[in-house]
């Protein structure tokens, strides 16, 4: 009988192994519960995250998500769902010893910081269960550095104001000696006004376009009223081009008053100009046809 060869025993050994070493399950990681906290001042680093297969890692955030704002690679995760204040994560597969995904949601309100943004990496013995993700959106650090974002927000607001504003108007060469209010006045109520009601308005003649302001009174027994679109006519029957049409408030509550305001490139004016202003709401089933006339 021929024996086999110490060599041919051992690569008999080998094949029978090979399909019990390539089952051998990933090394049994330690499941722990813990809270992590976000950073409040720019370049600090995020905190880390342990995540493994086979386990469901759950954050728990203390404030609500945008739940369309969620950035990931989905296509390294086996589970990926976003709640209300959760967000549960289960990589489909082992990361790499110094790999790290970064995983980034915003949050709905507007405290700060904005957004939460999490390393998520691997343990060789632990695994995160649960995180509480704390946001600390009322520390000292935190409002310091709101208050900063604040102020270069206010900033900003006034540098756009003094562009915008009388001043911007004055440098804009919209105002001419020419522009002065001129009164406009409802000449013929409509017979429907679908619970609106025409108040007193100004026109003004600019450079290149003109204004046409008036108050708008929404009835108690109605519902709120949206400006949609607007069509102004002149008095030979030609529809103005309407460059903007505005209002404060942009939306009417039931017996509120709003600044309507609009501009169209027209005709200069003289006293006694008919015209006519159309308004829709924004389902366009609340129409207001308006005939005003210059005085």
């Amino acid at each position: 009988m021929v024996q086999p060869t110490p060599w041919l025993t051992l690569a008999l050994c080998l094949l029978v192994a090979a399909p019990a070493f390539a089952q051998l399950p990933s090394p049994h990681r330690q499941r722990q519960d813990r809270r992590v906290s976000l950073p409040t001042q720019p370049g600090e680093p995020p905190p880390e995250v342990h995540v493994a297969p086979g386990y469901i890692t759950v954050l728990m955030f203390n404030s609500p998500l945008e739940r369309d704002s969620l950035e990931v690679d989905r296509t390294r995760f086996k589970w990926v769902d976003l709640g209300e204040r959760t967000l549960n994560l289960e990589p489909a597969a082992e990361l790499g010893a110094s790999e790290r995904l970064v995983v980034k949601v915003r949050f709905k309100d507007r405290a700060l910081p904005s957004q939460a943004v999490l390393g998520l990496v691997a343990h060789p013995t632990e695994v995160d269960g649960r995180v509480e993700v704390d946001r600390r959106a009322n520390t000292p650090e935190a409002l310091l550095n709101a208050l900063t974002l604040k102020t270069a927000e206010v900033e900003d607001l006034k540098a756009r104001c003094e562009e915008n504003g009388p001043v911007g108007l004055a440098l804009s060469g919209w105002l001419t000696r020419d522009t002065s209010p001129i009164v406009i006045i409802e000449q013929e109520p409509s017979a429907e006004t679908r619970g609106l009601q025409f108040r007193r308005g100004v026109g003004f003649q600019g450079g290149r376009s003109t204004l046409v302001t008036f108050h708008l009174l929404n009835r108690p027994d109605q519902r709120p009223w949206t400006l949609g679109q607007a069509r102004l006519t002149e008095a030979g029957g030609g529809a103005a081009t309407v460059l903007s049409a505005q209002m404060r408030p942009p939306s009417l509550a039931p017996g509120e008053k709003g600044l309507v305001v609009l501009e169209a490139a027209t005709a200069p004016w003289v006293r006694g100009t008919e015209f006519s202003v159309e308004l829709a709401d924004a389902s366009g089933q609340r129409l207001l046809f308006l005939n005003l006339r210059t005085q």
